[in-house]
């Protein structure tokens, strides 16, 4: 549920206009929320030694968030920029 809200909140921020890096700042919220939620099997993959894995595994989470974020961003834009016409 919290992702859904940071996604939200990234709309919105879209909407009112601020700041581009709004959107870096969501992802890594997102990333980080991803990564608490998943902890225990990155733990037993580093037990394991899939180090590789694991950081592929985080990048694409990261780049996922980040596309997302971008996304909603955009859209909230799109309806502001709808909003005023």
């Amino acid at each position: 549920m919290l992702s859904y809200l940071a996604i939200f909140a990234v709309s919105l921020c879209g909407y009112a206009g601020l700041p581009v890096w709004v959107v870096a700042a969501a992802a890594v919220a997102l990333a980080s929320l991803s990564y608490a939620e998943h902890y225990r099997l990155y733990r037993r993959g580093a037990e394991l030694g899939l180090f590789s894995p694991i950081d592929a595994t985080l990048l694409r989470s990261l780049f996922n968030a980040l596309c997302a974020c971008a996304a909603a961003y955009g859209f909230g834009m799109v309806v502001r920029l709808v909003s005023a016409i």
